[in-house]
């Protein structure tokens, strides 16, 4: 379901996420829009030192004072299955305040539902990550073949994570 409501609400420049689930009978979902609730600040602020030290290095400064994509949005709506086990839902607004974003359209950017790639393009990304291609050489490639919403930071953190699961297999010998 997740992904037939991407489908629709991605290339429209909104996006929902499953904020509870009920089986008693018939299945109910609760989807939200991911800008709702509200941004929850905890992390202390940078120390002016930190960042004196961290521009002296040529480093950038501490990234935790990132702006929050939270807005308060109430849009939220339910899905109720019309029969046991039958696939067939029905659509249900809390009420009318629940009907309507408080926001407009999002940066496809912003979302990171909406940079994922599909499975076969990943297939071939992991290959030339493995293979040692930059980063800048993989963007042209997605670029040329229509994926224009990947960052360099996903394609970092993929080539983090594959570097990580190759150290952690298993040697035989």
């Amino acid at each position: 379901m997740q992904d037939e409501l991407d489908a629709w609400t991605l290339p429209r420049g909104y996006s929902m996420r499953i904020a509870g689930a009920k089986v008693t009978g018939k299945r109910k979902v609760r989807w939200v829009c991911f800008r709702g609730g509200e941004a929850r600040h905890h992390r202390p602020a940078v120390a002016e030192a930190v960042l004196r030290a961290a521009r002296a290095e040529g480093r950038r400064k501490p990234t935790t004072d990132r702006a929050s994509k939270k807005c308060g949005c109430l849009f939220k709506f339910e899905v109720v299955e019309t029969a046991r086990d039958s696939d067939r839902w029905a659509l249900h607004y809390p009420n009318d305040e629940h009907k309507v974003h408080n926001h407009g359209p999002s940066d496809t950017t912003s979302d990171p539902r909406a940079r994922k790639l599909p499975a076969f393009m990943l297939v071939e990304v992991d290959a030339w990550l493995r293979a040692g291609w930059l980063v800048s050489r993989i963007q042209e490639e997605l670029r040329g073949r229509g994926f224009v919403n990947v960052l360099n930071t996903d394609l970092y953190n993929r080539k983090r994570l594959l570097k990580k699961e190759a150290g952690d297999a298993p040697t035989v010998g």
